[in-house]
């Protein structure tokens, strides 16, 4: 998952957003599945979130949110990230969320239509959360199964 659609599942911009973001992340928990992320999204979550409130709340909310999840070393996917961005044009935040999905062979989900058309250059198995929800919904049956 990258972090437009945990953006998403904490602030509001646009509420089909975050409802298909709250549906999702309740879903895999229903399932108990695990959400994998780049290290960086630790300093993409915390800068969104740093801008919105007080810092001691602010440190609170990213702890809360990171024991949630499980991260990949950045150093580890380097190399591949630096691959897809050479093969894709991709920015570099995006070419990490590649690398991870493919260093793991798991799907990526996005809200970001650049990284998406990224991510389908580079043979990801990739899903817009909010076009593609049925499809996501599919698909995490049939992980599960």
């Amino acid at each position: 998952m990258d972090a437009s659609v945990s953006i998403d599942l904490l602030f509001e911009y646009n509420s089909d957003r975050t409802q298909f973001a709250e549906e999702l992340f309740s879903s895999l928990e229903e399932r108990g599945l695990t959400i994998l992320e780049p290290d960086l999204l630790r300093l993409e979550l915390t800068g969104q979130i740093a801008r919105r409130v007080k810092r001691d709340q602010a440190v609170k909310i990213c702890e809360e949110i990171f024991r949630e999840l499980a991260f990949i070393n950045t150093h580890k996917i380097f190399d591949e990230a630096l691959s897809v961005a050479l093969e894709t044009g991709s920015r570099a935040a995006d070419s990490f969320y590649i690398a991870a999905a493919k260093e793991e062979e798991v799907i990526l989900i996005s809200n970001d239509g650049f990284q998406i058309e990224s991510a389908k250059r580079s043979g990801i198995e990739v899903y817009n959360l909010l076009h593609d929800k049925k499809l996501i919904k599919k698909r995490l049956q049939e992980i599960e199964s």
